[in-house]
């Protein structure tokens, strides 16, 4: 098997086995749709090396788009991601968007140039961005982009964490059989009652770097719960990456740890709310009272 590279002005360097590109994304292939083909540059796009190390894309990752465990963003998701693109370059170079650089779709996860525009055109009707209309080669453009007063509001809350999607976050160790029988049986179930799902970063199926990803999971939720039992210096720095973003953090803890090793000093005197798998119900009857007194609940 060979590996084929390429250097595409929209997915950008990437290797590619011989095999898959001639099956899959060959000009006369009929395997490939248009929502493979930008599910998979997106893909591409997100993993890519700032240092330009080649990044393969084998047939295991081409089966996870074709079956859609690696898919595009929601329009939502794209639009708040286009307000990201415009408020990262004007602030990075203190000028408006000449236009859209080729890659601007795979960047954003749209499955063509022409839709990325109109959600852009949407943005504008609602006053968040601003933009002049351009027509290159019969194809509407749009150039002198910048985000409006309003729409630069949405960007620094958005980055600063006050924007949230409506779920819970869960920082925790995973494969520990009794916190995996909590958390699934019992925790999830208990959170969700309040009309928030609560999610781990194996619920994420989007492409891009992991630790990005889970930024942007920590960022957008309404709030976070930590387990703190196996000392997990992962859950740690998630807890304080909430923290600093004014997110309402949860600590939880296995009772006979805590009581005999407690956690770090800089949490152990935090509210913490201990369980046992004995006794799973007194544990979530306790963290729901504790999450509604962090917050509100959903009406």
């Amino acid at each position: 098997m060979w590996t084929l590279y390429f250097d595409c002005p929209v997915c950008g360097y990437f290797g590619i086995d011989d095999d898959l590109a001639g099956d899959f994304l060959g000009e006369n292939s009929k395997g490939a749709t248009r929502r493979i083909r930008a599910a998979l540059s997106h893909w591409i796009r997100q993993n890519q090396n700032k240092s330009r190390d080649t990044l393969n894309v084998h047939l295991e990752t081409y089966k996870e788009v074709a079956d859609g465990k690696i898919g595009l963003p929601t329009p939502a998701k794209a639009a708040l991601s286009i307000l990201r693109y415009i408020g990262d370059k004007v602030q990075e170079t203190g000028e408006k968007l000449d236009g859209l650089p080729a890659e601007f779709p795979a960047e954003i996860g749209t499955t063509s140039r022409q839709t990325a525009i109109e959600i852009i055109g949407q943005l504008e009707s609602r006053g968040l961005i601003s933009c002049h209309d351009a027509n290159t080669l019969n194809q509407y453009d749009v150039i002198d982009i910048d985000l409006t007063l309003e729409g630069w509001e949405l960007y620094q809350s958005e980055q600063s964490g006050k924007q949230s999607a409506g779920y819970g976050f869960l920082a925790m160790k995973f494969n520990d059989e009794q916190l995996e029988n909590l958390t699934q049986n019992h925790l999830k179930p208990a959170v969700l009652e309040l009309g928030f799902p609560l999610v781990d970063m194996r619920d994420v199926a989007e492409p891009g770097l992991i630790d990005n990803i889970m930024r942007m999971r920590i960022r957008d939720a309404n709030f976070v719960i930590v387990d703190l039992t196996h000392d997990n210096s992962g859950a740690y720095w998630e807890a304080g990456f909430a923290e600093g973003l004014g997110k309402p953090v949860l600590y939880i803890c296995e009772e006979q740890k805590f009581s005999e090793k407690q956690t770090h000093f800089d949490t152990n005197h935090c509210t913490t709310v201990m369980w046992s798998s004995n006794d799973p119900d007194s544990f979530c009857k306790e963290l729901i009272a504790t999450l509604r007194r962090a917050m509100p609940t959903r009406k």
